[in-house]
Formats: C-alpha cells, structure tokens, sequence
C-alpha cells in the first residue's frame, strides 16, 4: 500500500544540509508512528472501547503528536521535533504504563524504542538520559506494585500479542532503516572514495602528501621551520599529474623523494623561502605561493602551490597540497614586461596625453606625457580614473562623444581641436580618437599651441606683405597720378608765365606765380603725408599705459576751434579702460576720427559726436566707437574710405590719408578698425585696442 498523498502532504522541507540524515530518519519514524498509532486506535475501537476510555486516550494523544511533528519537520524545526518527539512520547510511556499494568504492561518495552530513537535523531548524552529514567521508572513500577500502592490490571494474552506485534513492528522498521541507511552511508563512502580517486588521477593540477619524519615542531622560529620542511619532507601521496610535471612517468617514481632534491641544485632559492615562510606564517593554510623547481631533465619550473598542514600535538606531520605548473605563464609575463618596457619607452618618447575611453566617454586608462614642455591638464594622472569628460574637460564632452560615437560606427580615426586654458594660457589642443574595441576607443592629444602660433604668424606675414605690397601698388598709383598732377600744373603754368613776362601782363603774371605756388604746396603736403605714412610701424615712441578719457580732453581740446565753428555737442562716456601704446600716434587717430565726423555733418540742424566703449572682444581688447550724425556713408564705400589717397568728396581739404594712417595705427597696435554707416544716417568708427597691464597701471 503506498501513501504518497499523506508524503506529499508532510514532506519535510530541509534548509541546512547537517539535518537531512536526521529529518529523514525522523520523518520515516513519525509515518510509521503514525500508521501504527492509526492501526492500534483502529484495534481497540473494533474491541469496543470508546474514544475517551483510558487504554484509547494515550494512541489519540499519540496521534495528535505526531501530525504537529511532521509539521514541524516540514518548517524545518528538526532537531526541536525530534527532541519533543522522544520526551513526549517517553511520558506517553510512562503515563500509559502507570494508568495499565505498570512492569506487566507491553508498553514498557516501547522504552527500548525510545532510547533507540533518542540515539538516532539526537546524541549520545541525551539517550543516556533517557535510558536511565527508563530504569527508574521500571523499578519504581515495580516497588510500587509489590507495596500494593495500585492496583493491577492485567491485558488478556491477545491484548499483550497484539501490544507486543506493534512493538516488534516499529522495532523491525528502525532496525530496517538504520541498516538502510548504514549501507547507504557505506556505497556513498565506497562511491566518494572512487570519485576522489578519479579526481585525483584526471585532475590537471599536481596533488601530493609531504610526511615529516620525524614531525616539525609547530613551537620552533618560523625561520627554522622553512628549513626543516624542506630537510624533512618527502612524498608519501600523489598523483600521476605530479609526477609528469617533474618529467617522471608515473607516481610511483616519485613516491619517497624528498623535497629538497627538487629545487635548483639541492638549495633553497629565496623565492622557495619566502613562500615556504608565508606558509608557516598563515598556520600552514596558503594559497598562491610561488616556487622554483628542477625536473628530472634538469629544467628549471616554476610552480604555483596551495598547501593545508596537518597539525597534531603542537607538531606538523604532513603538509596536503596541490601544484599547478606556471613555467609557460612565467615566460609570458616576461615577454609581456619587455613588451611594456619597449611600449613605456615608446611612449614616454612621444609627448602625447593618451586615453582610453568607453562610449560614454568615462576615462578607463591615462598615460600622461613625459614631455617637460607638455603640462598635465587639470587634473593629477590617478584623479582621470573613472571619471567622464563631462567632469574632467566639460567644454569638450559633446564634440568628444560625437567623434566616439562615429569611430565606433565606422572604425576610422576621427581628429579634431579645442581651446583650453591651462594657468593664464591659452593652449591649443589636436585631439585623434582611433578604434580599440566594440565599445572603447583610444584618445591621442598632443598640444599644438607652437604649431598653431607658427601657423598664425606665417599667415599674419603673408597677409602683411599682401597689405604691403597693396599699397606699394597704391603708393606707385599716387606717386604717378597724384603727384603728376601738380607737375602738370606747375609746367604749364611755368609756360604762361614766359608768356606774360614777354608780354608784361603784370597781373596775369602775379596769378601765375600764385598757380604754380599752389601746386607746389599740395605736391609738399602730398610728400609728407608719404613719410609719414612710411614712418608708421618703424619709427614708434616708447609704449606706455594711457588714459583714455584724458586723451579724448586733449583731443578735444585741440579741435575746439571746429567743435564751436559747428556748433557741435561732444559726449563722451565716463570709465574708459586705460589702454596700452605708442600715445602720440593712438592721439593721431582720435583726431582723425573726430575732425572727420567734424567735417562731414553736412546741414545736420543738431550735430552731435558720441565716444565712448561697446563690449570687448573674445581675446578681452575693449571696443571703442567715434559715432555722429552727419551725412553718413554709402556701404559699398566702407573698405574704400581706408584707401590711401582715397577721398570720396574731392571738394573737402586734406590729402585722404587720414583713415588709412589711423588703420595702420591701430592694426600695428594689434587692434583693427572698422565702419557702420548708411547715407544721412551717420557713421560709427569702431576700433579695438589692448587693455594696459595692472603691474604698468601700478607703476604709472
């Protein structure tokens, strides 16, 4: 007859593996306790006994205990069940026993049950226990019977055969079960045993047993133990891996050599020390530890060992281990170490920052420059690690992802470059991000400053002698048209003045003078205009820190005279930045501006000036602007009016090298100038120049 369903539904659920044998034992005892329980109830009701008669409450209460322990047992709670198992049901005994026959009763013998039961599922000290009230509650039976103290009750024979047949019952299933499981217990030990051994033999790495003849004294200097263990030991175990690491054929060639005879020419090498010390050390439990060996073929090995001591009575007698053959590894780190000092050497000789990024731009490794003239940027080399370039270089991290995003796509090297300002410089960066993996790539940045400066000055030099010889082109143009001009008259009037003088004509003659006088003077003025404009950019005064505001006054000052004739209201704001340079001839370009915004109000009923700073420039020059509201100038004239000798009204005065001399000026200052202007809506002349240094505001 099977019971799966009540198996099913007290199957005991086991969380620690050292209560399964008991739960199994326990869990067999309590379904058998509970069919045989379930069968005597089932007997003495077929009798006729009730349920509350007093030979039925025991079985019932029996009974009831056993469904709380299975219970139990499947919570978990197995040594707690088992523990109320044996003392609940050893007072059921006893209760049993004192309410029947006493001594006579078949229930004592379920004593021996009991005990039996208290060895299997608890130990030894709690059977003793138990085995000893078992006796005193015999003998107290037994005294109380033969001083009349109670009154027997003795079964029929039948009741005692049928008692004694359920008690021989659970006996011959514990019997059952304890041989059961001593057999299984046996084959699993027998089937370890194989698996040991097969482990063993096919296992790659090399497994030995060291005997220590006599044994080390655990108490001796560590020092000393180093030596005795390799003086005293020998292989009394090991396997056939073993053997073939040492170039032996089998294990049992091996078996008896001691371990000194192992190492390199019969000595202890100082990494055999340092390793056999560590052992020693760790109270004989080591893992990791290096050794350096001979093989029968005299090889030199090297050997990774892990070793367990077996410590008895204060003295190593052997000394468990296993041995993995490292000499190939060896030989590839030092490749790999020539490998990276050939790399380190190339790379300390490039003067490139290098890194390796992950798609998300977070820095894995950094090899910093080594160059003297490449400074770290930002951060120390250990403080990259881990972190994104968003944190590291923020201006840069989107271009950066972009061009991680685009070598990963399409495997090519992507270059690009950016500002950084590193102290109170500013540098120039080239970065080139290359392919590495599926998800990392590799940064190379170089510093590129020099270069970029180099490259500016070269384009500067080629753009000033492109100026340069523009107007040398222009200066030939004039030299042969402008002063052309005045020789013409200055002949021809030479021509009517032989005339008059032949003929008298006084008046005529005075007139022709005064021609030819003219003539000479604008040639004069035209010559001058040239030397000076030759001047500009080789002969310069001493630079120096200038107050704008006070250069405007003196400026101002000296163009009174036309200010007042214009009746022209001149504002100047307040704050000008002191700028830096040749003042004499920066003074020369607010003239100029301002006597031409003078000069061109036309019929402005309400001519007004205005002087004064709009902003700065990306690299900090502040931006200064001359602006009136006179005729204004045509758009498509704007670059034409900087022209040498260039005038859009020849009817004015002057020779038109005014805004070309204040162009050169201010582009030898570094700065440029510029015009916005729309006819009869004023002009504004904008220029640029360098702010004065704190150190010459100081000084000054």
């Amino acid at each position: 007859m099977k019971f799966e369903p009540i198996r099913q539904i007290f199957r005991p659920l086991f969380g620690l593996e050292r209560h399964e044998t008991t739960a199994r034992f326990l869990y067999t005892i309590l379904i058998s306790a509970l069919i045989i329980d379930l069968g005597v109830v089932v007997f003495r009701l077929l009798e006729g006994a009730t349920l509350f008669n007093v030979g039925l409450e025991v079985p019932i209460g029996l009974l009831i205990l056993v469904v709380m322990l299975l219970l139990m047992v499947k919570r978990g709670y197995v040594n707690l069940a088992a523990v109320i198992l044996v003392l609940v049901g050893w007072m059921g005994i006893t209760y049993q026993a004192w309410r029947a026959d006493g001594v006579y009763d078949t229930t004592i013998y379920v004593y021996i049950l009991i005990v039996f039961i208290a060895a299997l599922l608890t130990n030894w000290q709690i059977s003793i226990i138990f085995s000893i009230l078992s006796i005193a509650a015999i003998w107290f039976f037994a005294i109380t019977e033969m001083r009349g103290l109670r009154e027997l009750n003795l079964n029929s024979p039948l009741n005692v055969a049928r008692d004694l047949t359920a008690i021989f019952t659970a006996l011959f299933l514990l019997i059952y079960l304890v041989i059961g499981a001593i057999s299984r217990s046996l084959e699993a030990v027998r089937e370890g045993e194989r698996k040991y051994r097969n482990f063993v033999e096919q296992s790659m790495e090399g497994i030995w047993f060291l005997t220590f003849d006599p044994p080390i004294p655990t108490s001796l200097p560590a020092e000393e133990q180093v030596e005795l263990i390799y003086k005293r030991g020998y292989i009394s175990e090991c396997n056939d891996t073993l053997a073939h690491m040492y170039g032996y054929n089998s294990s049992a060639e091996l078996l008896g050599t001691y371990v000194l005879a192992l190492t390199v020419d019969g000595e202890l090498s100082e990494l055999n020390r340092q390793s056999a010390l560590t052992l020693v050390k760790e109270g004989y439990r080591s893992a990791s530890c290096e050794t350096e060996e001979r093989t029968r073929d005299g090889r030199i090995v090297y050997f990774l060992n892990s070793a367990v001591g077996v410590v008895q009575d204060g003295s190593l007698v052997g000394l468990w281990g296993t041995q993995l053959d490292i000499t190939a590894l060896k030989n590839t780190e030092d490749a790999l170490r020539r490998s990276e000092a050939r790399t380190r050497a190339l790379l300390d000789a490039v003067p490139d920052l290098i890194f390796e990024l992950d798609r998300d731009s977070t820095i894995l490794q950094y090899i910093s420059s080594t160059a003297t003239d490449v400074p770290e940027p930002l951060l120390p080399p250990e403080q990259f690690l881990g972190k994104s370039l968003r944190e590291v270089v923020p201006s840069i991290a989107d271009q950066t992802l972009v061009a991680i995003e685009r070598v990963l796509e399409s495997g090519q090297v992507y270059a690009f470059e950016y500002p950084l300002l590193q102290g109170n410089e500013n540098k120039i960066f080239e970065a080139r991000i290359t392919y590495l993996s599926p998800s990392t790539v590799l940064a190379i940045v170089r510093d590129v400053s020099l270069q970029k400066w180099i490259q500016r000055e070269h384009e500067n030099l080629i753009r000033e002698l492109e100026r340069k010889n523009a107007e040398l082109e222009r200066f030939t143009y004039t030299v042969s048209h402008d002063l052309k001009s005045p020789l013409i008259t200055i002949k021809g009037f030479l021509g009517f003045l032989r005339e008059d003088a032949k003929a008298g004509n006084l008046k005529r003659l005075d007139n022709d003078i005064q021609r030819i006088g003219d003539a000479a003077d604008k040639m004069q003025r035209l010559l001058n205009d040239l030397l000076e404009l030759s001047r500009i950019g080789r002969l310069v005064n001493e630079p120096q820190s200038i107050d704008f505001n006070a250069m405007v006054s003196e400026v101002l000052e000296l163009l009174h005279g036309r200010l007042h004739d214009g009746d022209i209201r001149v504002s100047v704001a307040g704050d000008l930045p002191y700028v830096y340079g040749d003042r004499p001839r920066l003074f020369e370009v607010l003239q100029n501006l301002i006597d031409n915004a003078a000069k061109f109000m036309g019929d402005q009923p309400h001519p007004s000036i205005e002087i004064g700073q709009e902003g700065t420039t990306g690299d900090g020059m502040p931006i200064f602007f001359v602006r009136d509201n006179g005729i204004g100038i045509d758009p498509k004239f704007k670059d034409r009016i900087f022209g040498l000798f260039d005038k859009l009204d020849p009817r004015t005065d002057g020779t038109g090298i005014g805004l070309a001399l204040a162009k050169r000026i201010i582009e030898i200052h570094g700065g440029r100038i510029w015009v916005e202007s729309e006819p009869g809506r004023g002009a504004t002349f904008y220029f640029t120049l360098p702010q004065a240094d704190p150190s010459d505001l100081n000084a000054g």
